[in-house]
């Protein structure tokens, strides 16, 4: 049988050059076969325990999100608008003083706070809660301390939209009643659109 061709010792505190005497040797002595041995099984042993500790991980985090759900499942509805109306709220305001724009009552580019005022409120016409045509940029003081300021409101919209597209939203008297699952997508879209603006 012609000579194998010498080769370099797969213990890495070996690596001296040899000759193999059979196919397939990759080590120069039984001493270096034990260490390669014992680090070929450290080595599977450690990938086992990583495999159960991404299972382990994985498994946790299937319970925590059947939790999350299970936990969603006894939340009032009332939770979810709350959290909805802070989304729609907040894109709604974002994009307005993105714009440049002041408040849609009094016009002022000036308030110590601003809101996203409802020109139909969520009170008197609860399906049109997120209706992004019914909710502008106002300030605290038309919002808070002028129940709204809804004349100069009107006017604003009827400036902005036209009086049709007004009348159609005062017109608008069909009830809804929300699902969590509505309710949800609304908000999703909300914050992708908040998420949006952001990067503008």
């Amino acid at each position: 049988m012609a000579k194998l061709p010498r080769r370099k010792c797969a213990n890495k505190e070996c690596r001296q050059w040899f000759h193999p005497i059979r196919e397939g040797q990759i080590v120069c002595s039984y001493q270096c076969a034990s260490a390669v041995g014992k680090e070929q099984t450290r080595k599977a042993h450690e990938a086992a325990q990583r495999k159960a500790q991404s299972l382990q991980r994985a498994a946790e985090k299937k319970e925590r999100a059947a939790w999350r759900q299970r936990k969603a499942a006894v939340k009032p509805l009332k939770h979810w608008i709350d959290l909805t109306q802070r989304a729609v709220n907040d894109i709604c305001r974002e994009t307005e003083l993105a714009e440049g724009l002041g408040c849609i009552s009094c016009g002022t580019k000036t308030a110590f706070a601003w809101h996203a005022g409802h020109y139909r409120t969520t009170a008197a016409a609860g399906h049109l809660r997120f209706t992004r045509f019914n909710i502008h940029l106002q300030c605290d003081v038309c919002n808070v301390y002028k129940s709204g300021n809804i004349e100069a409101y009107r006017t604003a919209l009827v400036e902005r939209y036209g009086e049709a597209a007004v009348l159609a939203l005062e017109n608008n008297n069909t009830p809804h009643r929300w699902t969590v699952e509505e309710l949800k997508e609304i908000r999703l879209a909300a914050l992708a659109d908040l998420r949006a603006l952001k990067k503008l």
